[in-house]
């Protein structure tokens, strides 16, 4: 049947793939004739063929479970294909029934531009940082369809053996498939909706117009299939794309390759250098029975010639048994399996033919066995073997391969993490793709709201965190930045935001501390929940248990707050008259005595009314500009009086942001030291009513720590839907941001954060962005860098020491000159003042 075919494609030409040159060995290669808007393909040899797109996930920093999962999708959409194999006819090859498959990975470079979706502000910062190319990819699967009038095989097999010719009879199938003008795929619609259900099945989908381009024209960047191609022994020469190297699989060298620890052609395609941008795997989906069937007609000739040895008393030969036991080997695995085989299997992968110290062909056979070989002067048909439709097999080195060495190979591995637009956090490892955060994903999917960063000081997560407080105030929302870092102000990144035209500002603590009441909770959280803001703020100075408030003052405390608040109260100092009984007195006492101590205290409480705190810019940043003398590695036990103080002020801050940006409906709230406010049961009771509110209030808060142990005990994890691991020296703290990361902290992860922190450029050594490994919103994980930053808002977020002093000796330098330009206009004033008649009286 197969010769038959030859026969007639030669001489009608069906099976031809284009025109060509022979003068200039120059070829146009197009092996389809025609293309449905749905992925179905037919060919000029009159097969047709359907193509979808499998989905594509991070896989290479997953757990081996998760990868397991991650490969589960392909493998399963392979058996229930191999399903579909039909049993072989009487007087037909035993091959000839199983379904043809093909599989093909394609990589290609594409510019990286700014999100659509994301405002004109945002885009032109970002397009500050792009301008680089990152890889795409697209894993399809194709299988040839069935017409219904391959039924008619037989009814011709009959004719034949009246006396009719063979060859006329399969000529007259073909000219019925394939129309000279538009193809009718009537006979074909039964197998369509069939194959159709089983893509669907496997999460399967329709390739978009890009996806499709690449598929019928990589080897051109997907810019049609009218290309000029000149072939030479080892490669092809394309103008405009450069030289093309077409190479096929031998054999592999390792009998057993476990999975999800084989990724070979993960690591192909990530080989740095000269990674393949196809890897094309064209098969027949044999059933498992067939196939131990060829296994036990092995062991029956390898049996026989070993009989045949010790009849004739000759010495065995070692490979004779070797060989046997691996057909038993394969006849075993076979028996409990219901996979097909992937027999005739030919696997050829192509790459940009590069300078490359080490190639993807020495890499494969050095790392898993396995031995390539470019295909000398067989390379324009093994380019044509990559294309749908083709019906040339150029690969002599045809393999017998199972479903789990091909769906279990890291064939459906890309970095594709994160969002579709929003901030730029990075690249992704080990493709380098983008990675983008939307502020406003978690509530879009009614998920937890807190994205954590874990981080030594150094790690690089403040710079990150400012990175992303600039680019969400480009997006239009409202962000407030608090920093408890004492003389560590970030006024850097406000004098930026506001060099780019978006209104932004520094909140300095110390300029507040003169006014009593500066974040007093009844000017920004409804009544009630001031009240109780305000018992907190209170007690944490006062509840000593050494000389603090009774049990009585401390109820009488929270009741006359809430009454007074109930009563029409407008700020703390009203709120207190309404403390019942003889306690009132003391309480409002060791009141004024604490603000009187303490003007840090004294934000939380306003002695008169005060107007309503609200957005009023798009950056505010919150800088306690004096070192608060918050604990540090003590138990709450140990806390002196300032400390508690000095945390309770900072905790005052945060849930003034919150609850400015709730009433707001939207934002970002990002806090550094954030342990300040997560390990109190009353900044988790905030992110639980965020949680509750979800979808409703858009607020995405950001928290960035060290101290990961200390918030770990409040059930953090269940308010994360996004979290960022840099770099952690101590063991305890990175094994636990690993696990709140959703990943086993293995030694060679914990080793890995060790290194994570970002380096500065060192003689002939670039810089290194921090990196990290993120968790998105889907629990996906990958290692990233995060970088690149636009050059100037680089040197605005960089809290080095000597990006700081510049940065304030051009402060310096601009207010001086400001200020020669007030004094300049005001002597202007005063001369025109002396000198125009009708300015004096």
């Amino acid at each position: 049947m197969a010769n038959l075919r030859a026969a007639f494609e030669r001489l009608t030409g069906t099976g031809r793939a284009g025109r060509s040159e022979v003068d200039t060995a120059t070829m146009w290669t197009t092996p389809y004739a025609w293309r449905t808007a749905d992925g179905i393909y037919v060919g000029h040899n009159g097969e047709v063929w359907m193509y979808r797109t499998m989905r594509l996930s991070p896989m290479k920093w997953e757990d081996p479970e998760e990868q397991l999962s991650l490969a589960a999708p392909l493998a399963r959409l392979l058996t229930d294909l191999g399903g579909t194999s039909r049993q072989p006819l009487g007087g037909l090859a035993t091959l000839s029934n199983n379904r043809d498959v093909h599989l093909v990975s394609i990589t290609w470079d594409d510019l990286v531009t700014p999100p659509r979706e994301n405002t004109e502000e945002l885009r032109a910062y970002q397009a500050g940082a792009f301008g680089f190319l990152a890889p795409k990819r697209v894993l399809f699967v194709g299988l040839r369809l069935r017409s219904s009038l391959l039924n008619k095989v037989s009814e011709a097999e009959k004719d034949a053996r009246r006396g009719l010719s063979m060859f006329k009879a399969v000529t007259e199938l073909v000219r019925e498939s394939v129309a000279e003008d538009i193809p009718d795929l009537a006979t074909y619609q039964r197998d369509i909706e069939h194959i159709t259900s089983i893509f669907e099945r496997a999460g399967a989908e329709m390739p978009t117009r890009q996806e499709f381009d690449q598929l019928e024209s990589w080897y051109n960047l997907g810019r049609g299939p009218d290309a000029v191609i000149e072939e030479l022994p080892t490669r092809l020469s394309i103008p405009g794309t450069g030289d093309l190297e077409m190479a096929a699989v031998m054999r592999f060298d390792q009998p057993v390759m476990p999975s999800p620890y084989a990724q070979w052609a993960l690591d192909a395609i990530s080989h740095p250098g000269d990674a393949p941008h196809v890897i094309s795997i064209r098969a027949e989906l044999e059933p498992p029975n067939l196939t131990r069937a060829r296994a036990r007609r092995a062991q029956r000739r390898i049996m026989a010639n070993m009989e045949e040895e010790r009849k004739t008393q000759d010495l065995e030969k070692v490979e004779l048994s070797q060989t046997f036991q691996q057909a038993k080997e394969v006849e075993d695995y076979l028996a409990g399996s219901n996979q097909p085989m992937l027999a005739n299997c030919s696997l050829i992968m192509a790459r940009e033919v590069t300078d490359a110290t080490q190639t993807y062909l020495e890499f494969l056979a050095q790392n898993y066995g396995i031995q390539m070989k470019a295909l000398e002067h067989r390379q324009i048909q093994a380019l044509e073997e990559t294309l749908p439709c083709s019906s040339v097999r150029v690969n002599p080195f045809l393999q017998d391969v199972n479903v789990p060495m091909v769906s279990h190979a890291g064939l459906q591995s890309f970095s594709d993490l994160g969002d579709d637009a929003g901030v730029f956090g990075g690249l992704i490892d080990p493709d380098g793709t983008p990675f983008f955060v939307d502020p406003l994903g978690a509530p879009r999917k009614n998920l937890p709201p807190v994205f954590g960063i874990f981080g030594d000081p150094g790690s690089g997560k403040t710079f990150f965190a400012q990175s992303v407080a600039t680019q969400s105030a480009l997006n239009g929302l409202p962000v407030i930045f608090v920093n408890p870092k004492g003389g560590d102000s970030l006024y850097g990144m406000v004098d930026y935001v506001q060099s780019l035209g978006i209104p932004a500002g520094r909140v300095s603590m110390s300029a507040l501390e003169e006014t009593p009441g500066a974040f007093d909770p009844f000017r920004y959280a409804p009544p009630p929940i001031a009240a109780e803001i305000a018992n907190v703020h209170i007690l944490s100075a006062l509840d000593d248990s050494r000389d603090g408030l009774t049990l009585s003052e401390r109820l009488a405390l929270g009741s006359g707050l809430k009454r007074g608040a109930l009563n029409g109260a407008r700020c703390v100092w009203d709120a207190l008259k309404y403390v019942p009984g003889e306690d009132a007195d003391r309480v409002r006492g060791l009141v004024e005595q604490q603000m009187e101590a303490s003007t840090i205290f004294s934000l939380g409480v306003a002695l008169r009314p005060l107007p309503r705190l609200d957005v009023t810019q798009r950056l505010t940043l919150v800088d306690f500009d004096r070192d608060l003398g918050l604990p540090e590695g003590k138990t709450p036990s140990e806390y002196s009086v300032s400390e508690r103080i000095a945390l309770a002020a900072v905790r005052l801050v945060i849930r003034a942001s919150l609850e400015i940006l709730i009433a707001n409906r939207s934002g970002v709230l990002i806090v550094d030291e954030a342990w300040t406010f997560l390990s109190q049961a009353e900044g988790l009771a905030s992110l639980q009513r965020i949680s509750r509110e979800g979808r409703s209030l858009n607020i995405l808060p950001v928290f960035l720590t060290q101290r990961i142990a200390d918030v770990v005990t409040k059930d953090l994890e269940s308010y994360l839907s996004r979290v960022l691991v840099l770099k952690l020296n101590e063991k305890k703290e990175a094994e636990t941001a690993l696990s709140l990361c959703g990943l086993q902290p293995t030694p060679e992860r914990l080793a890995e954060i060790r290194e994570f922190g970002p380096l500065p450029a060192e003689n002939d050594r670039p810089a290194r962005w921090a990196r990290g490994i993120f968790r998105d919103l889907s629990g996906r994980h990958a290692q990233v860098v995060l970088g690149p930053t636009p050059p100037d808002a680089a040197e605005a977020y960089s809290t080095n020491p000597e990006d700081r002093r510049r940065r304030e000796e051009r402060r310096a330098q601009r207010e001086r000159a400001e200020r020669a330009e007030h004094e300049a206009a005001v002597a202007a004033a005063e001369s025109r003042e002396e000198t125009d008649p009708w300015l004096v009286d």
